[in-house]
């Protein structure tokens, strides 16, 4: 009897050892990974601390990386991250100012403040900016106040690619977006209903010139130009070309000048667009 309880007690002490090491061991693993976390890839908060000011914008943002043209001459497209807040403002022209700062290949955006305007357009909106985005970063952090917001970001001339490491006010609308090819333009057509035909018609103009070669947005992502006309009775799906002779492209506005005065009768529902990757666009309803 004496044995069996003296075994009993060897085995309890046996236990509670196993579990004195597993405890051991798990607070070392804590230890370690919580040593661990504040690594290159999430900084800690004092890394900011120079950035950050006690001001805060009281609403959360939606920002998007996009092309754009700065004035409605022909010029190459700028890369730009646009801002947009989530509240909703009586004027559709309320700005949203930021300071920037490069640190290494990271782009810090610090929200200052939502100014109104002196002069209201009396249309409900966000409020909105533009601010330049470097091509050689990996990293964007934006700054609320004392509140972080992280992501990653792949900059290529085909895509730009965003992936999310901490956010707490912010959103990427577009987690992927297409760059707008150099030398290439886009084909946008809407009809009425009775007259589909001179979508396929106008297309197979372009087609049969050898030095427009059509593609297609391969993969996931925003594609940068018009997807679809919109507000036609039929909005056809856009077509995209590349061309390598820039005579061969601005001759299209003879084209459509030609194929417009015989085919498209005035307030037939039809209208056609071609854009091109430098802002330069023709339109069936104007001389081009």
């Amino acid at each position: 009897m004496v044995k069996i309880n003296i075994m009993k007690k060897i085995n309890i002490m046996k236990k509670i050892n196993v579990v004195k090491k597993i405890l051991i061991f798990t607070l070392i693993g804590i230890a370690f990974f919580g040593c661990n976390s504040n690594n290159d890839d999430v900084l800690n908060d004092s890394d900011y601390a120079e950035y950050m000011i006690e001001n805060s914008i009281d609403t959360e943002i939606n920002f998007m990386a996009e092309e754009i043209y700065t004035t409605n001459e022909t010029q190459e497209p700028a890369l730009k991250l646009k801002l947009i807040t989530s509240k909703i403002f009586p004027c559709i022209n309320y700005r949203l100012t930021t300071t920037e700062f490069i640190n290494g290949n990271e782009l810090i955006v610090r929200f200052e403040q939502i100014i109104e305007p002196i002069l209201c357009l009396t249309v409900l909106g966000p409020a909105t900016s533009y601010i330049e985005l470097p091509e050689n970063i990996n990293k964007i952090t934006f700054l609320n106040g004392r509140v972080i917001d992280k992501y990653f970001i792949e900059i290529n001339q085909q895509k730009i690619s965003l992936t999310l490491i901490e956010n707490n006010f912010t959103t990427s609308l577009y987690n992927k977006t297409f760059r707008i090819p150099e030398n290439s333009f886009a084909y946008v057509c809407g009809t009425n209903t009775t007259n589909t035909n001179i979508y396929t018609d106008f297309s197979e103009i372009i087609e049969q010139n050898p030095d427009f070669i059509e593609f297609d947005f391969d993969g996931e992502g925003r594609i940068p130009y018009p997807e679809t006309t919109n507000g036609n009775y039929a909005n056809h799906p856009s077509k995209y070309y590349k061309y390598t002779s820039s005579l061969e492209f601005n001759n299209l506005a003879n084209i459509m000048n030609e194929y417009s005065s015989e085919n498209i009768e005035e307030n037939s529902g039809v209208s056609i667009s071609i854009i091109s990757w430098n802002n330069l666009k023709f339109c069936s309803w104007l001389e081009n």
